[in-house]
């Protein structure tokens, strides 16, 4: 059983591995290519004139050489993704990877590419006011988001911990950041440094205290918690601090600055929100997370056998925490600023229907339900339905729209997009067979669809 395990966890550590470094690697042949390629402005050397050698060439309007290699390279990761899957076991642990995470894969390296794709679709620049750069913020938007979604998810979906005070890490990570810099001009990485320990200080308050009491006290409890930090920050008194209701602004490197350096920072939000997911999957595939999933099933019996269940959720609160608070301080630094709603009742509701949407208790679930109902908002905020001579006004009802969109998904989906699915037993292939209703044909190995359930 031991060497089983062992063998299946450095399976998972090689699939982490790939999921990672594979993303980089796709960004840096390309990257290469454009500062050898391109010339750099006049009077500069080393770092810089590389640097400036390859915008050049990747900061062009429309189609560029870089968008060329992009697609190329997820044209082959898609090839071979397909070819895994259809492969099956024939080919053994070669295509292993690809097949149990190859969909992941692509998604990521789709969203590597998403701002070149969007500039030669609109004529514009991934690296100056236009199309592409509006859609780079919001998809930043999403990622962060998608990291507050899967912090959450950990407490929520994998350990059983209703919480209605997210929002109190997420908020807290904005305004230390932000405090820090702004009124002891601390530099960035030390301020964000503060900034998590801050999260952990929280995380263990919350769970000293709170965990003495279970179910919905707890809930009301973090909600109250929360509460207090958004009075605190709309307080008038500490206007001065933390500029009341109206909040602050404060400067940031240039390279983090969103509105000159907005593709990198694009991409490293995408990163952290790999790093973030693997994290996840990591310790969800440990003893500490099957642990996390007793908890969630049966509390009682996982004390019966043992376990010190207090001091297991204490570490899902810890690191949910931390990630959260990671999330406000990439907030913050991306929008260089702070106010009040950051604490608000928004931003623990949010990550809340984004798990629920994705599929509570699932790896990709928080990521697909943060895709899903960021831009869904997007798409109906600026929607015009024109019948006839008549024209509608979607943006007018927008809130009213999506909220039944959001109860269909629910019936539809009642464990959530990744759930649903995942629960149905049901690969990619299989999926569209079922949906098709094609049964097995006379005399092949597939199984029926009734065998599975």
């Amino acid at each position: 059983m031991t060497r089983v395990a062992s063998q299946g966890n450095g399976r998972a550590r090689r699939m982490d591995r790939l999921l990672f470094l594979l993303p980089l690697l796709f960004v840096f042949i390309p990257y290469a290519y454009a500062a050898m390629s391109g010339a750099a402005e006049a009077g500069l050397s080393g770092p810089a004139a590389w640097h400036s050698a390859a915008q050049s060439v990747y900061c062009g309007n429309g189609w560029t050489a870089v968008t060329t290699i992009l697609l190329i390279e997820l044209a082959v990761v898609g090839l071979a993704v397909v070819g895994a899957k259809l492969a099956g076991e024939r080919l053994g642990s070669a295509t292993g990877l690809l097949r149990q995470n190859g969909w992941i894969l692509l998604f990521f390296l789709a969203l590597v590419v998403a701002p070149f794709i969007i500039a030669w679709n609109t004529d514009s620049s991934v690296c100056t006011r236009g199309r592409a750069f509006f859609w780079e913020s919001i998809l930043i938007d999403i990622f962060i988001l998608a990291i507050l979604a899967l912090s959450y998810n950990l407490m929520f979906g994998f350990g059983g911990i209703v919480s209605f005070g997210h929002a109190a890490f997420f908020g807290t990570g904005v305004y230390t950041v932000g405090l820090l810099m702004l009124r002891l001009e601390w530099p960035w990485w030390l301020a964000t440094l503060a900034a998590l320990m801050l999260g952990v200080l929280i995380a263990l308050i919350m769970g000293f205290v709170g965990l003495r009491i279970h179910g919905l006290y707890f809930a009301l409890f973090t909600l109250a918690f929360a509460e207090v930090l958004y009075l605190l920050a709309g307080n008038r008194i500490m206007a001065n601090i933390t500029g009341a209701e109206d909040g602050f602004t404060f400067t940031v490197p240039d390279w983090l600055n969103t509105t000159t350096n907005r593709l990198f920072f694009y991409y490293m939000t995408l990163i952290l929100l790999a790093a973030a997911f693997l994290l996840i999957r990591r310790l969800m595939s440990s003893p500490t997370g099957r642990v996390l999933h007793a908890l969630r099933d049966n509390e009682e019996r996982a004390q019966m056998l043992g376990y010190n269940t207090f001091h297991f959720k204490l570490i899902a609160i810890i690191i949910s925490g931390v990630m959260a608070t990671g999330a406000g301080v990439l907030r913050g630094l991306a929008l260089k600023g702070a106010s009040p709603n950051v604490l608000g009742l928004d931003f623990t509701m949010e990550p809340l229907l984004m798990t629920i949407i994705g599929g509570m208790g699932t790896y990709a679930g928080p990521v697909v339900g943060a895709f899903a109902l960021h831009l869904t908002e997007q798409f109906l905020r600026d929607s015009v339905l024109t019948l006839g001579s008549l024209q509608i006004d979607i943006g007018e009802f927008w809130t009213l729209i999506l909220g039944a969109i959001f109860i269909l998904s629910v019936m539809i989906f009642p464990q959530g997009i990744v759930g649903t699915w995942s629960n149905l037993g049901l690969n990619t292939r299989q999926g569209w067979l079922a949906l098709l209703r094609i049964r097995r044909k006379p005399g092949s190995k597939e199984p029926l669809l009734e065998d599975r359930r």
